[in-house]
């Protein structure tokens, strides 16, 4: 990949007459435009006081750090889970495959998510992650930062799975589930 920088002389500074104070953004003009932004579709799995598994589906999930090995997820504020996810010391992401997209759908709604033993088996770790995903990640609880309307939970990964369906080299697995335009779709075997 190559990149070019702009000759500086052919750089127009702006006129007073062009600088007008914009108004901020909408939020449906926010969502719209974050709607153009594909992202994978994941569900988490935490452990409940009685011994049962709820999970949530999240579309929010970013790599942030390899040393530690760091991810992160945010947890809207007003969720009726925001207690139990967030004090959750540790916790399971599972990248959902293209054909989950009714576990997604399922998990996303508001409300008690209690997880169906159909849907999850233990791992290596004794955590819970969905039966049939792209693969997971094991992770403890590293910090959580408030963000606005949500809080951002840090993740340190102590363990994760195989790729699903991965051949002989290590290079392919099972095709993810994605997100766009408020629809979910299959990005491929890549």
């Amino acid at each position: 990949m190559e990149f070019f920088l702009r000759d500086p002389a052919a750089h127009r500074e702006p006129q007073a007459q062009d600088m007008t104070e914009a108004s901020p953004p909408s939020t449906s003009e926010f969502r719209k435009l974050m709607g153009q932004f594909a992202t994978g579709v994941c569900i988490v799995a935490v452990e409940t006081e009685g011994g049962g598994v709820a999970a949530m589906t999240i579309n929010s999930l970013v790599s942030v750090s390899l040393e530690p090995m760091l991810v992160c997820w945010s947890l809207h504020n007003s969720s009726s889970q925001f207690e139990l996810f967030s004090r959750a010391e540790r916790f399971t992401i599972s990248i959902l495959a293209e054909d989950q997209a009714e576990l997604a759908l399922r998990y996303a709604a508001r409300g008690d998510t209690q997880l169906d033993a159909d849907d999850f088996e233990l791992t290596r770790g004794g955590l819970s992650s969905i039966v049939g995903s792209v693969g997971h990640f094991e992770c403890r609880q590293y910090s959580s930062h408030p963000a606005g309307d949500h809080t951002m939970l840090l993740g340190e990964v102590t363990g994760m799975s195989p790729l699903r369906g991965q051949d002989s080299d290590g290079e392919r697995g099972a095709s993810p589930l994605g997100f766009f335009k408020g629809r979910f779709f299959s990005i491929g075997s890549q």
